[in-house]
């Protein structure tokens, strides 16, 4: 009985989340799938570190515990090339540190002597948010590569837009070959709580530079099995941002202009790609598009008025396998969107900004809460047994576009005591214009009520998650001097709507920030136009 209860104990202490070398599970492809489903590309060449000429790499790479490129290596290569090309590179290193003390080297590209206009598009683009997703980085740094290879073909871009690569977002985790930060928080999960202070020293920076165009380059778990013998077999997955507050017209460019010439530059080079999905179930295969959901990455950039693109290259779980196939289906989806907005860069830079003035000016309703759609499809798979691609059908739940279940008047803006500062603050994090109001306030405003409170059963990024139902209620309040209003007159309202929204899936009050329970009268108060 000891032993077992040993045993127990210790296999619950495996599957816990440890401190730094969280390696994933490997299970590499057959040389048959490989080799029949993922043949490296022909006549084509990468500029990035791990395909140098002499380039070496650990033990670990070809194990799946090790990345391709040191932190060391990747900030002489960015540096390198802008010693090379100083008058259209600038390299720098961001002025706040990781949560282990790791600097974020970065680039910034223009027209030559730096010098950007008004009417260009501004455009951000960063890798491996998570640690363990090398490709994100490798993509984004063949893409600088290939332009330090032809400055004339660069030019070309550059004459359009202004240019951000972050290439490593996540550089403790990459060190460690993990996910998730130094502290086990999933990034890629913290763009409306801002648990941690690098997600907020990046969201600023992120707010400051206020892009056109963002991209997140990603990687997909590739050992996935659907119906026992298959895995995806898309080189490259990809989603715009979905949440209903973007507005309209940025959401079509997405969908209608970017995503087909995304999936056109990967049929260029001969690969697959497909929607971005998880898989709630994978016999028989259940695959759900990605979500409307703020707290991701792709979300909260769109929320701020922009084109957002999440992109996920095959590669979780197969260590070094196909990386030179995996790395180019990275490239040739940031070059679907680059090569649009150079091409189109007047159409695409007046439709954002015309969107923005919209949404600024906008009466609209604000979308609360959405649900998504079924529908039976087939889904482009690698058969283990042969190696060859073949088409299965999944029952598939799309958003695109996803349809709205609640929503409300749009408020001229919200009411926020000057107690809860630390609202505030994260307001501020994400580019939003809060003023403070130097006198008392007294009026009558709209009041939600908690009706109806679930918690989860389980911790979800450090917090308990609370559903809540409200009543909206009229009440008098008197509030102290110092206390807050966010106008709705901005443009990045949208992320002003998720968090404070109760009943949103990533409000504050889901996240227990502001914890609230049934009876409670929520303390941010929509002021609605009379």
């Amino acid at each position: 009985m000891v032993t077992f209860l040993v045993l127990m104990f210790a296999s619950i202490a495996v599957a816990k989340t440890k401190y730094g070398e969280n390696h994933v599970s490997v299970s590499l492809d057959s040389q048959l799938v490989e080799q029949k489903a993922f043949p490296d590309p022909l006549n084509v060449t990468l500029y990035s570190p791990a395909f140098l000429e002499n380039v070496s790499f650990s033990s670990g790479w070809a194990t799946g515990t090790e990345g391709a490129t040191s932190h060391e290596d990747l900030e002489s290569f960015v540096s390198g090339l802008a010693a090379k090309n100083p008058s259209w590179i600038a390299y720098h290193v961001a002025d706040f540190l990781s949560e282990e003390g790791r600097t974020f080297p970065y680039v910034y590209l223009s027209s030559p002597g730096n010098v950007s206009t008004s009417n260009k598009l501004r455009i951000w683009i960063q890798g491996s948010t998570h640690g363990n997703e090398p490709g994100g980085d490798q993509a984004a740094l063949a893409l600088l590569g290939a332009m330090d290879a032809d400055p004339v073909w660069a030019a070309g871009f550059l004459s359009k837009m202004d240019i951000i690569i972050l290439p490593r977002y996540n550089p403790d985790a990459n060190a460690y070959f993990q996910r998730r930060l130094a502290t086990n928080f999933d990034p890629n999960r913290d763009h409306t709580k801002f648990a941690r202070q690098q997600t907020r020293d990046i969201k600023k920076w992120f707010s400051s530079f206020s892009p056109h165009i963002a991209i997140d380059m990603h990687k997909y778990n590739a050992v996935t099995r659907y119906l026992s013998n298959y895995n995806g077999a898309a080189d490259g997955m990809f989603s715009a941002a979905k949440n209903l507050n973007i507005h309209p017209a940025i959401r079509e460019l997405s969908e209608n202009v970017f995503a087909p010439a995304i999936n056109a530059s990967l049929l260029s080079k001969g690969l697959r790609g497909e929607p971005y999905v998880t898989a709630p179930r994978t016999n028989p295969p259940f695959l759900k598009e990605a979500g409307t959901d703020a707290k991701i990455g792709r979300n909260a950039m769109g929320l701020t008025q922009s084109v957002a693109f999440l992109f996920e290259t095959r590669g979780i779980g197969i260590a070094n396998q196909s990386f030179k196939r995996r790395t180019l289906a990275g490239l040739q989806m940031a070059l679907g969107v680059l090569e649009t907005a150079r091409d189109q860069a007047e159409e695409v830079y007046q439709t954002i900004e015309g969107a923005i003035i919209e949404v600024i000016k906008g009466t609209e309703e604000i979308v609360i809460t959405d649900y998504t759609t079924y529908s039976n499809r087939t889904w482009t798979m690698v058969d283990r047994r042969t190696g060859e691609v073949v088409q299965i059908p999944v029952e598939f739940s799309s958003t695109t576009p996803a349809t709205a279940n609640l929503t409300r008047a749009r408020p001229l803006g919200y009411i926020i005591p000057r107690a809860w500062v630390d609202l505030v603050e994260r307001l501020k994090i994400s580019g939003l214009e809060v003023e403070t109001m130097a006198d008392v306030f007294t009026g009558t405003v709209e009041v939600y009520n908690i009706t109806l409170s679930s918690l989860a059963r389980s911790y979800y990024e450090g917090t308990i998650l609370n559903t809540v139902t409200t009543e909206t209620l009229e009440q008098e309040v008197v509030l102290p001097a110092g206390s807050f209003f966010v106008p709705s007159a901005q443009k990045n309202f949208g992320l002003a709507v998720v968090v404070l929204e109760p009943e949103n899936i990533d409000s504050y009050v889901s996240f227990g920030i502001v914890p609230m329970e049934v009876g409670d009268l929520y303390p941010v108060f929509p002021k609605i136009a009379t």
